[in-house]
C-alpha cells in the first residue's frame, strides 16, 4: 500500500490491511498494527475503542473500495458485455491483489455460515447495481434473467480469486496470471449473458 498517509487514523487502517494480507485477521494484532503504522498501541484503541471496531471499519473500507461502481471509470459508449467485463476484471484483479483481505471477507460466511456478513450486503448490493447499469446500456436480457447470469459468474469469478491456481496443474489455467483471468471472465459474460 501506498506509505503517505494525511492523519495516524488513516496510517491505522492501512496498517490493518497489511497486517491482515500478511497475518490474517487473527495473526493481525493490536501490536503488530500499531508496529506496521509507526503509531503507539494505545492509538488504536483512541481512534477505533477496539481491534474488533477497527477490523469492522477496514472491512467497511475496503468493501465499499470493492463493490462501489461509482468508483470505477463510467466508461461511456461500451456495451453492457464490455462494462460488465471491466468491472468483474476489476474485482478479480483486487482479489488477486489483496488475496488475504479477500479470505477475510469471506471467513464469517464461509466457516461459521454467517450470512449476515457484511460481505453479503455488499455483493447483493453490487448484483443490483451491475444489472441496472447493464440494463441501461442495452442488455437484452429481463432483469430477473440479468440478475441470476451475474450470480453465476460472480460465483465463478469469486473461486478464480479465492483459489486462482486451483486448476492450473491438471488443466493449464493460471487465474492468477492476467491474460488467462481475462480469457475467464470474458468467456463466462459471453456464454452467461448472450
Amino acid at each position: 500500500m501506498d506509505n503517505t498517509y494525511t492523519s495516524v487514523e488513516e496510517k491505522i487502517i492501512y496498517a490493518t490491511v497489511d497486517c491482515i494480507e500478511t497475518y490474517g485477521i487473527s495473526g493481525a494484532t493490536n501490536r503488530r498494527i500499531a508496529q506496521v503504522a509507526g503509531v503507539n498501541i494505545a492509538a488504536i484503541n483512541y481512534y477505533f475503542r477496539s481491534k474488533e471496531t477497527l477490523i469492522q471499519r477496514v472491512m467497511e473500507i475496503t468493501l465499499k473500495n470493492a463493490f462501489d461502481l461509482s468508483t470505477l471509470s463510467p466508461m461511456p459508449g461500451v456495451s453492457a458485455q464490455e462494462r460488465c467485463i471491466a468491472v468483474l476484471m476489476h474485482i478479480t484483479q483486487g482479489g488477486l491483489n489483496y488475496p488475504g483481505l479477500t479470505r477475510a471477507y469471506f471467513y464469517n460466511l464461509l466457516v461459521q455460515g454467517q450470512y449476515d456478513a457484511l460481505l453479503v450486503e455488499h455483493v447483493n448490493r453490487f448484483i443490483d447495481n451491475l444489472a441496472a447499469d447493464m440494463l441501461d446500456r442495452g442488455c437484452a436480457l429481463a432483469q430477473d434473467e440479468l440478475k441470476l447470469a451475474l450470480i453465476q459468474i460472480f460465483s465463478a469469478v469469486i473461486m478464480a480469486i479465492l483459489a486462482p491456481t486451483l486448476f492450473a496443474q491438471q488443466h493449464g489455467i493460471h487465474l492468477d496470471q492476467p491474460e488467462s483471468c481475462l480469457a475467464y471472465v470474458t468467456r463466462l459474460v459471453d456464454r452467461l449473458l448472450k
